[in-house]
């Protein structure tokens, strides 16, 4: 594991929440946010040294995220490009378990995988009006996708049984709730942290799991 450049990547996620979200300094932003996918990125390559087909997987998803940050740092009008390149990220995640993993459906997982549907369709429900409201049908089909897309892939994540990849997709999955919330529903002045914390937390986490793939 390279501690330095892991020590890097949690210094540069400090510098983008307290730089570029507590100042809100647009420079700061486009310099650290891309930045610190960049640096995770490189460590999933040195993680790996490519050396698996999750790895490949893994490592175009990072690169799809990364283009997510860059269109949602951009105008209002990129969202739904922002929101197209993160699902293309999660449909990544989810070919490479599928390709890499047996799954098994079991009573330790079923109990799980249950609640999380449903709360996967109760936090749909929760933002339908106001999702209309501001994009139509085409934005509800949008966020419904969405929301099935990586709702999958956590029950994958589940589903392998390996606690680095699981942490990593609840983290993403709370992180795009507290976006999604924040977007449609309820702002609130701590969600960018929030957010911003355990999508790179969940970004890191998937890195280092190739060490041990």
């Amino acid at each position: 594991m390279d501690v330095m450049l892991i020590t890097l990547i949690v210094i540069s996620s400090i510098m983008y929440l307290v730089f570029a979200i507590y100042f809100d300094h647009k420079l700061y932003k486009f310099i650290w946010k891309p930045g610190t996918m960049i640096l995770i990125i490189l460590l999933a390559i040195m993680e790996s040294g490519l050396s698996t087909v999750f790895s490949y997987w893994v490592l175009v998803a990072l690169i799809f995220s990364l283009l997510g940050d860059i269109f949602l740092m951009l105008r209002e009008k990129w969202f739904i490009h922002g929101l197209a390149s993160f699902l293309i990220a999660h449909l990544l995640y989810i070919v490479g378990f599928l390709v890499t993993f047996r799954f098994t459906l079991s009573g330790n997982v079923a109990i799980p995988i249950i609640v999380l549907i449903i709360l996967a369709v109760i936090i749909y429900f929760y933002l339908f009006q106001d999702v209309r409201k501001e994009g139509g049908t085409t934005l509800l089909f949008a966020v419904a996708c969405y929301i099935t897309i990586i709702t999958t892939m956590l029950i994958l994540a589940i589903m392998t049984g390996k606690s680095l990849l699981i942490i990593a997709a609840l983290l993403f999955f709370i992180s795009d709730a507290i976006l999604a919330i924040n977007k449609f529903k309820v702002s609130f002045r701590l969600a960018d942290y929030f957010v911003m914390s355990t999508y790179f937390s969940a970004q890191l986490l998937f890195a280092i799991s190739l060490g041990s793939m």
